[in-house]
């Protein structure tokens, strides 16, 4: 151990491997490499080892590596085919594709810095893994370029044809979540306009005939994407066909279905509605936080963080002690929103808060904080959108952080799909 390492280091070696050896030369070996602080791994042995190998996947542009932690390394590589069998079989294109867009979005010299890391990001996050094959620079571009369709659709005198349109809700994200009447919707479509947060599991159950597009409403160009689904869908369904605009969550839950109904309802159709389990109660539920609770809390309120233009609403509510307050869309500026809540508002420090982001999704993650640290802990713990916030001493009633703690994360990581026979249920349909 001392003597046939690398001169450089003094001839110790740098790490030792044991396979097969009886368990006293074992113990020997490893107690003689913790006392010269040299690495060991013994196999499929957690007592004897100091470091664990990952079990490890490369593909081209994609490499994993999977630890049980010094738990088992058949467990890891069970692991890793499971996650293999997972992967998109295009990843190398979806990766390589992706690295593209990012060049581009950094080369256009039109956009600032900040703009570009927005954009980047927002595509990554948000954009179904399988559509990120697809996805060009010049595609993404067209969302720039102005068109004005207000004025061409002032005139009502359009030819209707037997064409139909309808507001879906699926739910936040699991498939359990999602309704008989979504699911009917969905097999019945001839074309999905997709909002970008609804989820891959979401969008994989739609039929490969069915065309599907996704709304590219990202920073700065939400007002124009919008107005681009709207033009697609009324042109499709004056062409006869069954439209469905799929929305995370429920439509009518800042979701903009009511502006959408008026819209094809101005234009002489007749819009079906059709609602989703929100997020706002779906995640308090997954976070064991019940809204409303005898002598804790008897109302529920449904804030956003973004008001029109981007702007923070002006009419954040006050504290009240006995209410449960939910705000959407506003992880990202409750920089802005919390001095208003804590100053104006008057909202407590210690007022018990939870991030629940993707809600009922596999990667679900709950983080259980106070109000006073709400800001700090939104900059420790990367977000992982979409994410809501839960505020109010409901949030208490079933689990309290303890008085030194500032934070809990919670990885929740939910797989309610599995229970959820689709085939059966597509049949029944």
């Amino acid at each position: 151990l001392l003597t046939l390492g690398r001169s450089k280091v003094k001839n110790v070696i740098d790490r030792v491997f044991v396979l097969s050896m009886p368990e006293d030369l074992t113990t020997q070996i490893y107690e003689s490499c913790v006392e010269n602080r040299i690495p060991i791994n013994t196999f499929n042995s957690a007592k004897y080892s100091t470091f664990t190998l990952l079990s490890t996947y490369n593909n081209q542009n994609l490499q994993i590596g999977i630890t049980t932690n010094l738990q088992g390394c058949k467990m890891s590589s069970r692991l890793k085919r499971e996650v293999i069998k997972a992967i998109p079989p295009n990843i190398n294109d979806i990766i390589e594709n992706v690295s593209n867009v990012r060049k581009l979005i950094n080369s256009n010299e039109s956009l600032d810095k900040k703009e570009k890391l927005k954009w980047l990001s927002q595509i990554i996050d948000y954009y179904p893994l399988n559509e990120l094959g697809k996805i060009s620079i010049d595609k993404l571009n067209d969302d720039l370029n102005q068109i004005d369709f207000k004025n061409s659709h002032e005139n009502n005198d359009v030819l209707k044809s037997r064409g139909k349109i309808s507001l879906v809700g699926s739910g936040p994200g699991s498939i359990a979540n999602l309704t008989i009447g979504a699911l009917n919707a969905i097999h019945e479509a001839d074309l999905i306009l997709a909002d970008k947060l609804v989820p891959q599991e979401i969008l994989d159950l739609i039929p490969k005939n069915v065309e599907v597009f996704i709304a590219r409403k990202f920073p700065g160009n939400a007002e124009n994407a919008q107005e681009e689904l709207l033009r697609i869908g009324l042109e499709s369904v004056q062409k006869g066909l069954n439209v469905v605009r799929l929305k995370q969550g429920d439509p009518y839950i800042f979701g903009r279905g009511g502006e959408e109904y008026l819209f094809f309802q101005k234009h002489g159709y007749k819009v079906e509605v059709l609602c989703g389990l929100s997020s706002a109660f779906v995640a308090c539920v997954n976070a064991g936080i019940p809204t409303t609770h005898r002598g804790v809390a008897d109302q529920v309120m449904i804030c956003t963080g973004v008001g029109r233009h981007g702007k923070i609403p002006d009419n954040l509510p006050i504290f009240e002690e006995k209410r449960t307050v939910i705000f959407l869309m506003s992880i990202k500026r409750i920089v802005d929103i919390l001095p208003i809540l804590m100053g104006e508002k008057r909202w407590p420090a210690k007022l018990p808060v939870a991030i629940v982001e993707r809600a009922s999704c596999g990667d679900e993650r709950v983080i259980r904080t106070r109000l006073a640290n709400l800001v700090d802990v939104c900059n420790k713990t990367e977000s992982r959108p979409p994410g809501l916030i839960v505020t109010g001493w409901a949030c208490d009633v079933y689990t309290k952080l303890g008085e030194e703690e500032d934070f809990r994360v919670i990885e929740t990581g939910l797989s309610v799909e599995e229970n959820v026979d689709l085939e059966k249920i597509v049949t029944l349909l």
